[in-house]
């Protein structure tokens, strides 16, 4: 755990001149040890106290030693630290110190409720104490909070997990793997309304972080951003299956702007058109389906809805040379699905280093030739990576069999298409 800098910076002196006393001193009795004496922390409050009286600077001088301690002590000697500011905070409530003692020294105890209480406390006394330590002090103990209520989760202990984000939050708002995981839990819920806002918001913490020097960094938060602009697709899939098509729209014309070439976010926005019977907007939505699935049945079976659905209202508005136009390009369409060479469904990619694997499932439609397919991996500023496969259909009509290939890739995927260039 990290100290105070002014701890930090006097600690070698300190135990130099305390060892230094100790070895020239005989009395005082056995284990009594020396005092140490710990300066104040560099700032100046431009309201409320920050001073030294003897309690706090009992604590400070255990806190300031305790990175010398065996492992076994250091427990209690954080307790200890803790039990000395509570005497500090009684003598003098006013005074920012004490508070700020508390804070460290429950970090080390691992009571991260009462290290968010003190250190706030701390800093509504004096507010310079933030900029000059707390502000850090609150991030690490929020990443240490988030780290336990991973564990508790992963124990299935939920209520205490939850309990965990939660305070991980309240320590560093901008802890979004908390976030992260507060929404993973309310979608398991079915709880979809927070688990969006939750996964909403990581993308917003991310987005308005400034940038890192290490690439590290900025990849890890590249990543965490993805997944949770992945984890809204099945929020809105979720929405779908409760029939809630009004969020579930509303979702799907958002994650359009953020995924535009995710076949499974273009399948089921306009699958969530179809149910409404919005045939209009349906149309260029099922359009865009099928190009980036030539092959999907269901995207397919979309668009002739789409333009069946528009040639009936076409007729009974006694459009009827629109309507007779309409329902030819929807015969078009059923000829095209019922004639497919082979189904192409499920296509996932998983990303791992500097390639992608593309997972897909082939469904025979009696058809045996085989059809290579050139595969899109697409980035948020263009292809990353381009990858062919030839898929021989299953012979029964119905039966399954998967396909994989990997491709090798030069950024972040956000999307995936594919297209027919021989056996189609």
């Amino acid at each position: 755990m990290k100290i105070d800098r002014g701890l930090l910076g006097t600690l070698a002196a300190a135990a130099l001149t305390a060892a230094c006393a100790s070895a020239g001193t005989t009395g005082g009795g056995a284990g009594a040890g020396p005092r140490i004496s710990v300066p104040l922390p560099e700032v100046t409050c431009s309201t409320g106290r920050l001073g030294n009286q003897a309690a706090a600077d009992s604590a400070a001088g255990v806190l300031a030693l305790i990175n010398a301690q065996a492992d076994s002590l250091q427990a209690g000697q954080y307790r200890r630290a803790r039990e000395q500011a509570g005497r500090a905070i009684a003598a003098e409530p006013d005074n920012a110190y004490g508070y700020y003692l508390a804070g460290q020294a429950a970090i080390g105890t691992a009571d991260y409720v009462d290290a968010d209480s003190m250190l706030r406390r701390a800093a509504e006394l004096c507010p310079e104490l933030a900029e000059y330590d707390v502000t850090r002090l609150r991030r690490g103990a929020g990443a240490l909070a988030f780290d336990r209520a991973t564990s508790l989760l992963q124990s299935s202990d939920t209520a205490a997990a939850l309990a965990g984000y939660e305070t991980a939050l309240r320590l560093d708002p901008s802890n979004y793997p908390a976030e992260f995981y507060l929404g993973l839990v309310a979608f398991g819920r079915q709880q979809t309304d927070e688990a969006v806002r939750r996964w909403r918001r990581v993308a917003s913490v991310i987005d308005e972080m400034p940038a890192d020097s290490s690439a590290e960094v900025m990849a890890d938060r590249m990543g965490a951003r993805a997944n949770a602009i992945n984890a809204l697709t099945f929020a809105a899939r979720q929405y779908l299956e409760r029939e809630q098509m009004e969020p579930a729209v509303a979702l799907l014309t958002e994650l359009q702007r953020e995924l535009p070439n995710s076949p499974d976010v273009a399948y089921h926005y306009a699958l969530a058109l179809n149910t409404q019977q919005r045939w209009r907007e349906l149309l260029p939505a099922a359009q865009r389906a099928v190009e980036l699935a030539p092959l999907s049945y269901g995207a397919l079976v979309l668009l002739y809805n789409g333009y069946a659905g528009q040639s009936q209202q076409a007729a009974a508005a006694g459009q009827n040379a629109q309507a007779s136009e309409l329902g030819r390009q929807a015969a078009a369409v059923r000829q095209r699905h019922d004639s497919l060479p082979v189904q192409i469904e499920q296509v996932q990619v998983d990303t791992e280093g500097g390639s992608t694997t593309v997972r897909g499932v082939a469904v025979g439609t009696g058809r045996t030739a085989p059809v290579t397919l050139e595969f899109t991996l697409h980035g948020a500023n263009g292809p990353v990576g381009t990858g062919s496969t030839t898929i021989t259909p299953p012979a029964a009509a119905d039966a399954q069999e998967g396909f994989e290939l990997t491709i090798p890739t030069t950024g972040q995927v956000q999307g995936v298409s594919y297209r027919v260039t021989s056996g189609g």
